[in-house]
């Protein structure tokens, strides 16, 4: 396996594609206090695809709706603000980079990826932080995964499968690979994207070690969202190995192993719906 140069591959994630315009609209517009339901469905009603996209999730079984939903206003009405612009970043964030062919499985990752933000929420909830970010933080953890195997399909099969091989974290081989891991990847896309700079840094750091000089709650929670998804078998099956119990994460969160559980329970009992969801994605 021919170790790439880390310049290249960072030179090489500034050249993926932006993330729509769309999306950025769309998080302004969910972060304005000022914004209403009707801001929000012109938002999405002008790309055409994400409007198609999120009618069929909205109408599938996961949600379970009384009748039909035919445009975005009911939509709205139906799941509510927030819910609708998780399911707007959800359904365009990966689609962005596409899906090539690969032995990376997009649907297992997408399940990972959405369980974490599930478990993201409930996380925040149990320590009683509110704060922004925390869904799509945790949602794009791992999309430096899909960076590397977009940008280096064949050397990144390589590096899933020494890491199951040798029972490692696959962001070890990624390190001696690439000269950058998932996490440090997923950061620069997001500086790319213009995504919050707190997102990023929950990015960068959802394995550790967590920064001193920060108290934003963001990166522990994303850390804890990413073991609590795992613990409720939604892992990440490139790794060789699950993460540690991020005690780092807890004690800076104000919780306990045993203060966690409930986010664990909770995300195993949506465990199957979850599943079906990122099949749906996956299209």
């Amino acid at each position: 396996m021919n170790t790439q140069d880390v310049h290249e591959a960072i030179a090489n994630i500034r050249q993926l594609p932006t993330l729509p315009a769309v999306i950025g609209r769309i998080l302004s517009t969910a972060a304005d206090p000022e914004a209403s339901a009707l801001d929000l469905g012109k938002h999405i009603a002008a790309d055409q695809s994400l409007t198609a996209t999120l009618l069929r999730l909205v109408n599938s079984a996961y949600y379970g709706l009384y009748r039909q939903v035919d445009n975005i206003a009911e939509a709205i009405v139906m799941l509510g603000f927030l819910e609708v612009r998780n399911l707007a970043l959800t359904a365009t964030a990966f689609r962005t980079l596409g899906d090539p062919l690969s032995e990376f499985d997009r649907r297992q990752l997408w399940a990972h990826a959405l369980g974490a933000a599930l478990a993201a929420e409930r996380c925040a909830a149990l320590a009683r932080v509110k704060v922004s970010g925390v869904f799509e933080a945790a949602l794009l953890h791992d999309i430096g995964k899909v960076v590397l195997d977009v940008l280096y399909p064949t050397a990144y099969a390589e590096v899933m499968q020494m890491a199951r091989e040798e029972n490692r974290f696959v962001r070890e081989v990624e390190q001696e690979t690439f000269g950058l891991d998932h996490a440090a990847a997923g950061a620069i896309l997001a500086d790319h994207w213009n995504l919050p700079p707190d997102v990023a840094a929950a990015i960068a750091r959802h394995h550790g070690p967590l920064d001193t000089t920060t108290d934003s709650p963001l990166p522990p929670l994303t850390m804890l969202a990413n073991y609590t998804a795992y613990e409720a078998g939604l892992g990440e099956y490139s790794n060789g190995q699950p993460p540690l119990f991020p005690g780092e994460a807890v004690l800076r969160l104000g919780l306990s192993r045993e203060g966690v559980a409930p986010a664990t329970s909770s995300l195993l009992s949506q465990r199957d719906r979850v599943v079906e969801f990122a099949g749906l994605l996956a299209g």
